[in-house]
Parts: C-alpha cells; sequence; structure tokens
C-alpha cells in the first residue's frame, strides 16, 4: 500500500462512523410528536420576543439550565405537563389546549371573515328572493313561464 492510501484510510479511521440512518429512522417513526415540538418551539420564540426577553431569561424566570431552553427552542424538548403550566404562566400564552371531537381551533380574524361571509351570502340570497318575488307579483298572463337559472352559483329569477 502507497503512502496515500495509507493517509486516506488513517483519516477515515479518524472520523466516527455516521448513525445518520436510525436519525432518519426516528424521524420517520417520531413524525408527529417532532411536528408539534416544533409548533412549541416557535410558539415560546414568538413569545420571549414579544417580551423582549433572551433564553437565558427564561431559564432564570423557570428555574432550569439556559441548556434545557434551547433544547425547547430548537424543538427537542420533551414536555411535561407541569413544565408547560410553568412556560404558559411565566410567559402569558397558551401551549396546550386539549378539545372534544367537535372542537376546533380558529384565529379571531378567521371567524370574523367567515362570520361576514355568511353574512353577506345571507343578503345576497335575500335580495335575490325580493327580486324573484317581485317578478313572480307582476305577471298577470297566465300564459307567462317563470324561470329560474342557476348561474355562477347565483340564482337569478327571469320572467317571459
Amino acid at each position: 500500500m502507497n503512502k496515500t492510501e495509507e493517509k486516506i484510510k488513517a483519516l477515515a479511521a479518524e472520523n466516527p462512523v455516521s448513525n445518520w440512518k436510525e436519525k432518519v429512522a426516528f424521524r420517520k417513526a417520531n413524525k408527529a410528536t417532532l411536528r408539534q415540538a416544533a409548533k412549541v418551539a416557535l410558539r415560546l420564540l414568538d413569545a420571549l420576543e414579544e417580551k423582549g426577553w433572551s433564553q437565558a431569561q427564561l431559564a432564570r424566570e423557570l428555574e432550569v439550565t439556559p441548556q434545557q431552553v434551547s433544547k425547547w427552542v430548537k424543538g427537542e424538548g420533551d414536555f411535561k405537563f407541569s413544565t408547560i403550566d410553568k412556560l404558559e404562566k411565566v410567559l402569558g400564552i397558551t401551549i396546550h389546549v386539549v378539545l372534544a371531537e367537535d372542537e376546533f381551533v380558529t384565529t379571531e380574524e378567521a371567524f370574523e371573515a367567515r362570520i361576514n361571509e355568511e353574512v353577506m351570502a345571507y343578503h345576497q340570497r335575500w335580495t335575490m328572493t325580493q327580486e324573484y318575488l317581485k317578478l313572480k307579483n307582476q305577471v298577470t298572463n297566465p300564459q307567462t313561464v317563470m324561470a329560474v337559472s342557476h348561474a355562477d352559483k347565483d340564482v337569478i329569477a327571469m320572467a317571459g
């Protein structure tokens, strides 16, 4: 074996064996948990930014190590309910909500937008109904035919 081959083997021996396959398998097996941890991490980072706090300040408030807070904001933490409760109290946020099967979470803006859409749709239907009734009441000839057309999800009444 020549010197170049010996150097390559020596370099390869210095590098630790990679466990990337195990990491990928772990991420696949724990996809949902990791996704939730990432959401919590983002919520924590947002709350820290809103308060103008550093991770070290949060660690002091919770009486934990800065390394622990670092794990949380990287999405690597596994939370106990007591930890979540402390985080919620110290930061003034909600992290964990338990919903019944028929409940869902929405933002106030999305809720208001949905209400406005429904109100607009109701007024549009009411206006169309009023127009239809006007046309219907104008008919005096029994030979006149009343037709209703559905175009672009709007109901249009026509007499003729």
